[in-house]
């Protein structure tokens, strides 16, 4: 039987880890602030190596981060874009422009754009759950179908910006963030 201690989520640490980085930008660390700091840091760095090393794709072992950014997606009349409501390394949430694809549907990539810059982004990734909102817009969740090295380093590299930005974005309080309806449903 445990000893009924619980290990902060992966969210729950980078919350942690801006709070401090925010407070260390202002006004610099206390010694224990600092190694809590670097304490946070590794933990981080060693969670996201490890969702590489198993190269699963199940977004429950990978960091979510929510994104204000587009996904460039490419369908047979053209290019589109998609709005990104989190980003992380095994997968995505997006509001689909019609027609929105149904579940286990693959939707291909052709780029991310983070602050008017676009970034490679080329691949596939497949609907793992879809719903439709009352005002009639399709939120749906990726599962990133990660087919090559290439493909790996191009999420990486985005979700890298994506936590820049998270990092350097005002903190929000928290009960502000417990009420957001932006934020991607849970998987069914």
């Amino acid at each position: 039987m445990g000893h009924g201690l619980v290990s902060p989520s992966l969210s729950e640490l980078a919350e942690e880890f801006k709070r401090l980085d925010v407070r260390r930008r202002r006004q610099g660390l206390s010694l224990s602030d600092a190694d809590r700091y670097n304490t946070l840091f590794e933990q981080l760095s060693e969670a996201l190596s490890a969702c590489e090393r198993k190269r699963k794709c199940d977004m429950r072992q990978f960091l979510r981060v929510q994104a204000d950014m587009v996904l460039v997606i490419r369908r047979p009349e053209g290019q589109t874009q998609a709005k990104c409501l989190d980003f992380g390394g095994g997968g995505c949430a997006l509001e689909l422009p019609s027609p929105a694809p149904s579940e286990n549907d693959d939707v291909w990539l052709d780029g991310a754009i983070i602050d008017g810059v676009r970034f490679d982004l080329h691949g596939r990734g497949v609907v793992v759950w879809r719903r439709v909102r009352e005002d009639g817009t399709a939120t749906a969740g990726l599962r990133f179908a990660i087919d090559s090295h290439g493909m790996r380093d191009q999420i990486d590299r985005v979700l890298y910006r994506v936590l820049d930005r998270f990092l350097a974005a005002p903190l929000i309080p928290a009960a502000a963030t417990a009420s957001s309806s932006d934020a991607a449903p849970p998987p069914p």
